[in-house]
């Protein structure tokens, strides 16, 4: 459908108020923790673990596609024939690259000694082989919990399945991987289902039969310590989605900030064989702990051009862990000379708290951030109301008020506003 990437690149350390990617504390903030029914964190006095797929012991397959280890591929790949690249042994600069934790090497390193640990890969990336099933499913039916680790190998060559010229037209996860997941689940343990890729895939059927999912992306050279560091509760994951996910490759395109009926223009909603949502919204993430919402507060009702208005309101963690909440602000034109989308993101703010601990977040939301382009191309703010939404997720908004543009009907806007500023204080 696309290449992945936009994800490889920048998703990967956005993740809706995440930061850049350095190290395995740092990746935890980007994975995205999309299904839980309670498995996760895994408990350490497990006794037999069993970490299987393509993607469990390859670092190669953490690195994104313009990591030294793809372009030295694509490199060997494109070389003319008369190259000195061509009588450079690669295999010899091994010793200059960096050291990569595989997601079994991470979890090797975070359990205790007593735990035994298996692993079997099951499958390659991208291959119709399924030789290695059977002892797949011969390690996951010794085991009492299975992580199975599938996705990508970002790259430009012919080998990898996602990063920039390998765009797919199916959001199939490559190669026989599905199939393997189904092997597992038919195993009846409980799996833990860990993706190591740089595109949306269709996940419905792992959604469906898995424990938990978490979504790692493209997680870089400490990508296996963070895996392992959120299966086992060392850190709470705090990542957001980027994107949507959808239900099939039939609902693309799909987003959260479609126009008034974009998605929704037959009589009776839903498609006829599956729902018009999707799997996975907008700014969903998951964590070990639960936040409360309340107390929205809009500074004034009404507002002009120009003027800024603070919309606050009192965030708690009221579970038992440390967690990082990422809030988010959006906002809808509800009548407008031109249509304008459902939802539009305008503000969001990480925020780490301790159990029990509430903050109180004020977004000063411009007013001229509003604005939009008119049939004659201005870029104008429009008087009308605005509905103010604040919550989790584009899909899980919590608290809900609204504000009034007022003066002329049209007002030019001179250049567009793109940052809300964001304040924060402790509540006592």
């Amino acid at each position: 459908v696309f290449d992945g990437t936009l994800l490889s690149k920048v998703v990967v350390i956005l993740a809706i108020g995440g930061i850049i990617i350095l190290g395995s504390q740092f990746a935890c903030k980007s994975m995205v923790l999309l299904k839980n029914d309670g498995l996760l964190p895994l408990q350490k006095s497990i006794k037999t673990i069993a970490v299987i797929g393509p993607n469990a012991q390859n670092g190669r397959n953490q690195l994104g596609d313009y990591s030294y280890a793809a372009m030295s591929q694509l490199m060997k790949l494109k070389a003319p024939e008369n190259s000195a690249f061509l009588d450079i042994d690669l295999d010899a600069l091994t010793d200059h690259m960096v050291q990569i934790t595989t997601v079994l090497d991470g979890i090797k390193a975070v359990v205790p000694q007593t735990m035994n640990t298996l692993y079997a890969k099951g499958c390659d990336i991208f291959n119709d082989d399924t030789s290695d099933f059977d002892e797949a499913v011969k390690v996951a039916l010794q085991s009492d919990v299975v992580i199975l680790v599938l996705g990508d190998k970002s790259g430009l060559t012919p080998d990898c399945t996602t990063g920039e010229t390998r765009d797919s037209s199916s959001l199939k996860l490559p190669g026989v991987q599905e199939d393997l997941a189904k092997a597992i689940f038919t195993t009846g343990k409980p799996v833990i289902v860990v993706l190591i890729t740089g595109r949306p895939y269709s996940l419905a059927m792992l959604s469906e039969n898995a424990n938990a999912i978490l979504l790692a992306w493209l997680p870089g050279e400490e990508g296996g310590s963070a895996v392992a560091g959120v299966l086992f509760g060392d850190v709470n994951p705090g990542g957001k989605l980027p994107i949507t996910f959808p239900r099939s490759v039939g609902q693309v395109p799909i987003f959260y900030s479609s126009k008034p009926a974009g998605t929704k223009s037959h009589w009776y909603m839903d498609y006829v064989t599956e729902k018009v949502t999707p799997l996975y919204p907008f700014g969903h993430g998951l964590s070990y702990t639960t936040f409360k919402y309340s107390d929205l507060s809009i500074e004034r009702q009404q507002v002009v051009a120009g003027e800024n208005v603070d919309v606050s309101l009192i965030v708690k963690n009221i579970g038992n862990v440390l967690g990082e909440e990422v809030t988010q602000l959006y906002v809808h034109d509800q009548y407008s000379s031109i249509p304008r989308p459902v939802k539009e993101l305008k503000g969001y703010k990480r925020l780490p708290l301790e159990p029990g601990e509430a903050k109180r977040i004020t977004f000063h939301l411009p007013v001229n951030q509003l604005a939009f382009y008119d049939l004659e191309s201005n870029l104008i703010v429009e008087a009308g109301k605005i509905k103010i939404m604040v919550g989790s997720s584009s899909d899980d908004i919590s608290l809900c008020g609204e504000i009034e543009i007022m003066d002329d009907h049209k007002m030019t806007v001179n250049e567009r506003v793109f940052v809300c500023p964001v304040s924060v204080e402790p509540v006592e």
